[in-house]
């Protein structure tokens, strides 16, 4: 299993932070400290935008954490597009202003990957859907779709790999919009328009009871 641990500063913000500070030092050299002024601000505002911050990780094995810091738009059942079956669809919008970090609902093995909407959905074909099924075999799809419509999504575990609860997954620069899909029977701990962090906030527990 991959480590739970990343910098403090997402790399993806590095090739954007470090010129900056490049260039508030040079200013500071030649220019003095007034003119750096504005080059430090916009470098403070992207340490702020790409801070991937450690998480407290509830104790609950049969939890799903909320994968991103944002609000829950809406939860029904819905047909599974993915594992074709029913299934509890929780829909979130990530933050602007939170962590662009996306994190795992649950533990368990990724078993497969798409980059692509089934059904050849060309609109939102720049997507990452996961699937991901526990120990005891509870199957959960995560799919993730960056708010840059452009932007290709790159996943940091990858099928036949582990995953922990709450573990970094991706990263998303300027928010995204998830849906997870569960086992219909999951028991959900959330409303629409409560707003969650990643990693922290229990949004179901998976149902093992008879």
């Amino acid at each position: 299993m991959r480590s739970r641990h990343y910098p403090v500063i997402a790399r993806q913000g590095l090739w954007l932070l470090l010129p900056l500070v490049g260039a508030a030092l040079y200013a500071v050299s030649f220019y003095g400290g007034l003119l750096s002024i504005p080059v430090w601000l916009a470098a403070a505002l992207i340490a702020f935008l790409f801070r991937d911050p450690q998480r407290h990780i509830p104790a609950k094995p049969l939890g799903l954490v909320a994968p991103v810091d944002g609000c829950i738009v809406s939860i029904q059942e819905e047909h599974d597009p993915w594992l074709k079956r029913q299934a509890c669809c929780l829909r979130l919008k990530g933050s602007i202003t939170g962590s662009y970090a996306v994190r795992s609902p649950m533990e368990g093995k990724l078993v497969k990957q798409w980059y692509a909407v089934p059904n050849g959905d060309t609109v939102s074909r720049f997507v990452l859907a996961t699937w991901i099924q526990s120990d005891e075999g509870d199957d959960i799809v995560l799919v993730v779709r960056p708010r840059v419509a452009w932007l290709r999504l790159r996943s940091d575990i990858v099928p036949g790999e582990r995953t922990g609860q709450g573990m970094r997954f991706c990263f998303s620069p300027f928010g995204v919009e998830v849906e997870v899909w569960m086992p219909a029977n999951t028991h959900i701990e959330v409303v629409p328009e409560k707003r969650v962090q990643a990693g922290s906030d229990i949004i179901g527990i998976l149902n093992h009871g008879s």
